[in-house]
Protein backbone atom coordinates (compact mmCIF):
# COMPACT_ATOMS: atom_id res chain seq x y z
CA UNK A 1 0.00 0.00 0.00
CA UNK A 2 1.12 3.29 -0.97
CA UNK A 3 0.87 5.96 2.34
CA UNK A 4 0.70 9.77 1.15
CA UNK A 5 2.19 11.94 3.62
CA UNK A 6 1.49 15.64 4.04
CA UNK A 7 3.95 18.27 4.84
CA UNK A 8 3.72 21.58 5.30
CA UNK A 9 6.44 24.23 3.24
CA UNK A 10 8.91 24.49 6.22
CA UNK A 11 12.25 22.71 6.74
CA UNK A 12 10.91 20.75 9.74
CA UNK A 13 7.93 19.47 8.01
CA UNK A 14 9.33 17.69 5.17
CA UNK A 15 11.92 16.41 7.52
CA UNK A 16 9.44 14.50 9.94
CA UNK A 17 7.11 13.56 7.08
CA UNK A 18 10.44 11.61 5.85
CA UNK A 19 10.85 10.11 9.24
CA UNK A 20 6.97 9.01 9.37
CA UNK A 21 7.23 7.81 5.90
CA UNK A 22 11.02 5.75 6.19
CA UNK A 23 9.52 4.45 9.46
CA UNK A 24 6.82 3.23 7.31
CA UNK A 25 8.67 1.51 4.66
CA UNK A 26 10.57 -0.49 7.22
CA UNK A 27 7.11 -1.93 7.58
CA UNK A 28 6.70 -2.80 4.24
CA UNK A 29 4.66 0.21 2.72
CA UNK A 30 5.29 2.70 0.24
CA UNK A 31 5.20 6.34 0.45
CA UNK A 32 5.10 9.63 -0.86
CA UNK A 33 5.25 12.90 0.42
CA UNK A 34 3.40 15.92 -0.73
CA UNK A 35 4.13 19.58 0.30
CA UNK A 36 1.00 21.73 0.46
CA UNK A 37 0.79 25.40 -0.16
CA UNK A 38 1.17 28.01 3.08
CA UNK A 39 -2.63 28.09 3.68
CA UNK A 40 -3.04 26.89 7.19
CA UNK A 41 -5.79 24.27 6.36
CA UNK A 42 -4.43 23.20 3.32
CA UNK A 43 -3.50 20.13 4.72
CA UNK A 44 -6.19 19.42 6.39
CA UNK A 45 -8.65 19.90 3.95
CA UNK A 46 -6.60 17.59 1.37
CA UNK A 47 -6.49 14.72 4.33
CA UNK A 48 -10.59 14.92 4.70
CA UNK A 49 -10.60 15.00 0.82
CA UNK A 50 -8.46 11.60 0.96
CA UNK A 51 -5.73 13.32 -1.26
CA UNK A 52 -2.94 12.52 1.97
CA UNK A 53 -3.27 9.98 4.92
CA UNK A 54 -1.17 11.43 7.45
CA UNK A 55 0.20 14.08 8.09
CA UNK A 56 1.80 16.87 11.31
CA UNK A 57 -0.11 19.09 13.24
CA UNK A 58 0.79 21.28 15.79
CA UNK A 59 -2.18 21.74 18.89
CA UNK A 60 -2.08 25.30 18.77
CA UNK A 61 -2.71 25.97 15.21
CA UNK A 62 -5.63 23.04 15.51
CA UNK A 63 -7.21 25.09 18.72
CA UNK A 64 -7.08 28.32 17.10
CA UNK A 65 -7.27 28.05 12.98
CA UNK A 66 -8.82 24.77 12.65
CA UNK A 67 -11.31 23.89 15.15
CA UNK A 68 -12.07 27.66 16.08
CA UNK A 69 -12.15 26.92 19.63
CA UNK A 70 -12.34 29.48 21.91
CA UNK A 71 -9.05 30.65 23.62
CA UNK A 72 -8.06 30.01 27.10
CA UNK A 73 -7.76 32.56 29.90
CA UNK A 74 -4.72 30.25 30.64
CA UNK A 75 -3.12 27.96 28.13
CA UNK A 76 -2.89 24.87 29.40
CA UNK A 77 -0.88 22.32 27.15
CA UNK A 78 -2.95 19.15 28.68
CA UNK A 79 -6.60 20.68 27.96
CA UNK A 80 -5.59 22.02 24.42
CA UNK A 81 -4.30 18.40 23.39
CA UNK A 82 -7.80 16.72 24.64
CA UNK A 83 -9.77 19.23 22.84
CA UNK A 84 -8.06 18.85 19.98
CA UNK A 85 -8.14 15.23 20.19
CA UNK A 86 -12.37 15.15 20.34
CA UNK A 87 -12.50 17.95 17.57
CA UNK A 88 -10.42 16.04 15.50
CA UNK A 89 -12.20 12.49 16.23
CA UNK A 90 -15.70 14.37 15.14
CA UNK A 91 -14.34 15.09 12.07
CA UNK A 92 -13.18 11.25 11.92
CA UNK A 93 -9.53 12.12 12.22
CA UNK A 94 -7.45 10.13 14.60
CA UNK A 95 -4.41 11.65 16.66
CA UNK A 96 -1.91 8.93 16.22
CA UNK A 97 1.02 9.93 17.85
CA UNK A 98 2.17 13.06 20.19
CA UNK A 99 5.74 13.79 18.79
CA UNK A 100 7.31 15.26 21.99
CA UNK A 101 7.88 18.88 21.07
CA UNK A 102 6.62 22.02 20.84
CA UNK A 103 7.18 24.05 17.90
CA UNK A 104 5.99 27.11 19.80
CA UNK A 105 6.09 30.95 19.49
CA UNK A 106 8.77 32.63 21.45
CA UNK A 107 10.17 36.02 22.71
CA UNK A 108 14.06 35.83 22.00
CA UNK A 109 17.09 38.02 22.58
CA UNK A 110 20.31 37.61 22.07
CA UNK A 111 22.70 35.72 25.15
CA UNK A 112 24.31 38.37 25.94
CA UNK A 113 21.30 40.71 26.76
CA UNK A 114 19.66 37.80 28.16
CA UNK A 115 22.88 37.34 30.56
CA UNK A 116 23.18 40.79 31.17
CA UNK A 117 20.26 41.56 32.29
CA UNK A 118 19.20 38.85 33.42
CA UNK A 119 16.06 37.82 31.14
CA UNK A 120 14.94 34.13 31.24
CA UNK A 121 11.18 35.00 31.29
CA UNK A 122 8.69 37.41 29.64
CA UNK A 123 7.74 39.14 32.88
CA UNK A 124 11.50 39.49 33.29
CA UNK A 125 11.56 41.47 29.94
CA UNK A 126 8.62 44.16 31.15
CA UNK A 127 10.99 45.98 33.31
CA UNK A 128 13.50 47.23 30.77
CA UNK A 129 11.27 46.75 27.44
CA UNK A 130 10.64 50.82 26.77
CA UNK A 131 14.00 50.55 26.14
CA UNK A 132 14.33 48.09 23.41
CA UNK A 133 13.12 47.84 20.02
CA UNK A 134 10.68 44.77 18.85
CA UNK A 135 10.53 42.66 15.38
CA UNK A 136 8.08 40.46 14.48
CA UNK A 137 6.20 40.28 11.38
CA UNK A 138 3.26 42.79 10.43
CA UNK A 139 0.33 40.79 11.31
CA UNK A 140 1.63 39.32 14.95
CA UNK A 141 1.33 43.51 15.86
CA UNK A 142 -2.50 43.45 15.20
CA UNK A 143 -3.29 39.79 15.92
CA UNK A 144 -5.25 38.97 19.07
CA UNK A 145 -2.99 36.12 20.07
CA UNK A 146 0.25 38.13 19.39
CA UNK A 147 1.50 41.70 20.82
CA UNK A 148 -1.71 43.12 21.90
CA UNK A 149 -1.75 39.75 24.11
CA UNK A 150 1.73 39.96 25.53
CA UNK A 151 0.86 43.58 26.36
CA UNK A 152 -2.42 42.52 28.52
CA UNK A 153 -0.76 39.61 30.08
CA UNK A 154 2.75 41.23 30.68
CA UNK A 155 2.60 44.63 30.45
CA UNK A 156 4.94 45.35 27.79
CA UNK A 157 5.69 48.30 25.78
CA UNK A 158 8.82 48.77 23.47
CA UNK A 159 10.39 51.54 22.70
CA UNK A 160 10.36 50.88 19.23
CA UNK A 161 7.89 48.25 17.10
CA UNK A 162 9.39 47.15 13.59
CA UNK A 163 7.43 45.14 10.89
CA UNK A 164 10.16 42.81 9.02
CA UNK A 165 9.28 39.19 7.44
CA UNK A 166 11.75 36.41 9.61
CA UNK A 167 14.51 36.35 7.73
CA UNK A 168 14.98 40.02 8.12
CA UNK A 169 14.33 39.67 11.54
CA UNK A 170 17.18 37.41 12.44
CA UNK A 171 19.02 39.59 10.42
CA UNK A 172 18.14 42.81 12.35
CA UNK A 173 18.48 41.00 15.78
CA UNK A 174 22.16 39.88 14.50
CA UNK A 175 23.52 42.88 13.67
CA UNK A 176 22.23 44.23 16.76
CA UNK A 177 19.22 46.84 14.89
CA UNK A 178 16.88 45.43 17.04
CA UNK A 179 16.54 43.86 20.71
CA UNK A 180 13.72 41.74 20.89
CA UNK A 181 12.07 39.40 18.10
CA UNK A 182 9.32 36.57 17.62
CA UNK A 183 11.19 32.91 16.97
CA UNK A 184 9.96 29.59 16.49
CA UNK A 185 11.25 27.38 19.27
CA UNK A 186 12.96 24.85 16.72
CA UNK A 187 14.00 27.33 14.54
CA UNK A 188 17.48 26.41 13.98
CA UNK A 189 18.92 30.08 13.37
CA UNK A 190 18.07 30.04 17.54
CA UNK A 191 21.37 28.18 18.19
CA UNK A 192 22.77 29.76 15.00
CA UNK A 193 22.63 33.64 16.10
CA UNK A 194 23.38 32.82 19.94
CA UNK A 195 19.73 33.55 20.88
CA UNK A 196 17.84 32.79 24.27
CA UNK A 197 14.24 31.79 24.28
CA UNK A 198 12.44 33.46 27.31
CA UNK A 199 10.02 31.49 29.20
CA UNK A 200 6.50 32.52 28.63
CA UNK A 201 5.78 32.10 32.58
CA UNK A 202 1.97 33.46 32.53
CA UNK A 203 0.98 31.09 29.67
CA UNK A 204 -0.30 33.84 27.73
CA UNK A 205 0.95 31.68 23.92
CA UNK A 206 -0.78 28.92 23.30
CA UNK A 207 0.89 25.74 22.84
CA UNK A 208 2.28 24.50 19.20
CA UNK A 209 2.71 20.49 20.18
CA UNK A 210 3.69 18.78 17.37
CA UNK A 211 1.25 15.50 16.44
CA UNK A 212 0.78 13.28 13.83
CA UNK A 213 -2.95 12.96 12.48
CA UNK A 214 -4.38 10.60 9.70
CA UNK A 215 -7.55 9.41 8.33
CA UNK A 216 -8.07 5.74 7.34
CA UNK A 217 -4.74 4.72 7.92
CA UNK A 218 -3.79 0.45 8.42
CA UNK A 219 -3.39 -0.81 12.02
CA UNK A 220 -0.18 -1.91 10.95
CA UNK A 221 0.99 1.91 9.76
CA UNK A 222 -0.60 2.98 13.02
CA UNK A 223 1.28 0.82 15.31
CA UNK A 224 4.39 1.22 13.73
CA UNK A 225 3.91 5.11 14.31
CA UNK A 226 3.78 4.66 18.20
CA UNK A 227 7.43 4.00 17.73
CA UNK A 228 7.49 7.91 17.19
CA UNK A 229 5.54 8.49 20.87
CA UNK A 230 7.49 11.15 22.56
CA UNK A 231 10.42 10.53 21.58
CA UNK A 232 11.77 13.76 19.56
CA UNK A 233 12.76 16.59 22.10
CA UNK A 234 12.53 20.20 20.63
CA UNK A 235 16.36 20.63 20.56
CA UNK A 236 16.81 17.85 18.68
CA UNK A 237 14.44 19.77 15.73
CA UNK A 238 16.46 22.17 16.18
CA UNK A 239 19.45 20.03 15.38
CA UNK A 240 17.47 18.37 12.79
CA UNK A 241 16.71 21.53 10.80
CA UNK A 242 19.98 22.88 11.39
CA UNK A 243 21.36 20.45 9.03
CA UNK A 244 18.71 21.36 6.43
CA UNK A 245 19.61 25.19 7.11
CA UNK A 246 22.84 25.08 7.59
CA UNK A 247 24.59 21.72 6.56
CA UNK A 248 23.23 21.41 2.95
CA UNK A 249 22.04 17.69 4.19
CA UNK A 250 19.12 16.37 2.26
CA UNK A 251 15.91 15.57 4.67
CA UNK A 252 15.49 11.90 3.21
CA UNK A 253 19.24 11.42 4.90
CA UNK A 254 18.83 13.41 8.04
CA UNK A 255 15.32 11.54 8.38
CA UNK A 256 17.38 8.22 8.32
CA UNK A 257 20.07 9.16 10.19
CA UNK A 258 17.33 10.43 12.80
CA UNK A 259 15.77 6.71 12.55
CA UNK A 260 18.81 5.19 12.83
CA UNK A 261 20.11 7.10 16.50
CA UNK A 262 16.71 6.11 17.63
CA UNK A 263 17.23 2.60 17.20
CA UNK A 264 14.35 1.94 15.25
Amino acid sequence: MRIVIGAKPFNEQRILAHVIGKLLKREGFEYEVRVSEPRLEANIEALEKGEINIYVEYTGTAYNALLKLPPMEEWDEERVFEAVREGFRERGIEVIARLGFRNDFALAVKKELAEGEGLKRISDLARISKSLTFACPAPYIERPDGLPRLREVYGLEFGKIKPLMPREMYEAISKGEVDVITAFTTDARVDAYRLALLEDDRKAIPPYEAIIIARGLPKGAVKALKALEGRISTETVRRLNHMLDFGGRKEEDIAEEFLVSLGV
